[in-house]
């Protein structure tokens, strides 16, 4: 036999091996995984602080797409809208403004750009 073809049936043979050693430890490595993930999950729910009545509801506003608000959460905070003046108006910031920068007439290096 030609030792070329020797060599690719040998090549075949030990990939033949390698596959069957990967496929025996393949489910092993996916165990592995799955518990080190339940284990990271059993950590995370643990730190939350969640109590085990309310870890029901709060996994299924979690699956149901909704902000879930934990039941250990603090008193809500209130938002204060930010006012320009003492007025309560925003229009005598945007007029203040129109003093500043003049209309484009007058600025000299705007280049112009050929009509087609």
């Amino acid at each position: 036999m030609n030792l070329k073809i020797k060599k690719v049936i040998d090549e075949i043979e030990r990939t033949k091996n390698k596959i069957a050693e990967l496929q025996v430890l393949l489910p092993e490595l996916e165990r592995k995984r799955i518990d080190m993930e339940n284990t990271e999950i059993i950590k995370l729910v643990r730190s939350a602080e969640i109590s085990t009545a309310a870890l029901p509801a709060f996994l299924e506003s979690l699956k149901n797409h909704k902000n879930p608000v934990p039941t250990f959460a603090t008193q809500p905070v209130a938002i204060q809208p930010v006012i320009s003046d003492d007025s309560g108006s925003l229009a005598t910031d945007i007029e203040e403004y129109d003093d500043e920068y003049p209309n484009d007439e007058d600025n000299i290096d705007t280049p112009s750009l050929p009509e087609d």
